[in-house]
């Protein structure tokens, strides 16, 4: 469970829960651990393989409308 998740969350938990600083240091540091593990790469790699898809696209379709203006 993401920090921002356990905030969303708070509502639904004790008052008296998040009262204590142990709460709030359990969950900082669960959210370091995960940011730590490195498991958010995938995403990166997807974003860049679709920033040079559509680099490709728009290169793709100025030459198709340079070709056209040849002819």
């Amino acid at each position: 469970m993401y920090y921002l998740d356990l905030m969303t969350q708070a509502n639904l938990l004790d008052h008296s829960v998040w009262a204590s600083p142990d709460t709030w240091t359990a969950a900082l540091e669960h959210q370091a651990k995960r940011k730590k593990s490195g498991g958010g790469k995938g995403g990166l790699i997807f974003g860049a393989i679709c920033c040079i898809g559509l680099v490709v696209l728009i290169l793709g379709i100025v030459y198709l409308v340079t070709q056209r203006k040849k002819k």
